[in-house]
Formats: structure tokens, sequence, C-alpha cells
């Protein structure tokens, strides 16, 4: 692998021949993700979350996730259970954790049904810290507060 001098222009030292260009769909994208990265409460354009490629339980688990409004959180469980599978909470974070589109389908706001985090792809911190950004307190113990779940 290629490493950029330090204060290069890394993109074009690995890529030479690379063409500078731009693609507005993907620069909208950049902007809400650093609107959002600063707290602000973004409407994701979620058509750039193509989900044909993913199984279909893993689509409607994302689906249903996407539902989950800023400042409250879900849990596996509950989620099972709108999908009419009562018995897949794990299944559910088994999908929420191959999430492709993290933030734009934020699956950070699903967690235990005790209000413990759970996993994250990013890690317990990153998700605390999302959750937190968005409104979310935690008791003591590092659980989510029942107040902040979605009825």
């Amino acid at each position: 692998m290629v490493l950029p001098k330090e204060g290069g222009n890394p993109v074009a030292e690995v890529f030479p021949d690379a063409v500078k260009g731009s693609c507005p769909v993907v620069d909208r994208l950049g902007r809400a993700i650093v609107r959002f990265c600063r707290g602000e409460d973004v409407a994701f354009d979620r058509r750039v979350a193509l989900f044909d490629g993913l199984p279909p339980f893993q689509q409607r688990v994302l689906r249903e996730e996407m539902r989950v409004p800023r400042g409250r959180v879900t849990s596996y469980g509950a989620l099972a259970r709108m999908l009419g599978k009562p018995d897949a909470s794990r299944a559910v974070g088994s999908a929420l954790g191959r999430n492709p589109f993290p933030l734009i389908v934020p699956c950070h706001r699903a967690v235990r049904t005790d209000g413990g985090l759970g996993g994250f792809q990013g890690g317990i911190e990153m998700k605390r810290a999302l959750l937190e950004m968005e409104g979310v307190r935690f008791s003591g113990s590092g659980r989510v507060l029942e107040r902040f779940f979605a009825r």
C-alpha cells in the first residue's frame, strides 16, 4: 500500500491519474452528514440507501428502523414484534449490525429491551455519543432512560 506524504494531496499521490470531479448526490449527502455531526436534525435523502442487494429480512429491518425518530430509541425485540417475528430480536440485531448505511439508517437508535446499548459497528462509545447528540439521556448505570423509548 502506498501512503501519501505528510501535507500532500493524498488522493493525487495514491491515484495520480484521478480526475477531480463532483457528484451532486454525494455532495448533498456529505453536507448532510456534516450537519448531522454538528448536532442538527437532518432528514437524509434516503433514496441513496439502495437496499436491492440486501436480503429481504434485512431490508424490512432497516426500513422499520428508519421510522424511529431522532431523540428516541426502540429495542431489538420491539422491532422484531413490529415485523411480525417476535422471537427474532437477535436476527434484528444481526441485520442492523450489517447496516451498509449508518446514519442514513439510524441503527444506533436500536437498543436492548432493558435500555442497555447492545452492539454497534462503530463501537459502544460512538453509539452512546450519537444518542446523546440526539438528546437521549442515560441512567447512572448507562442504560437509556425509559422516557426515550419510542411508543
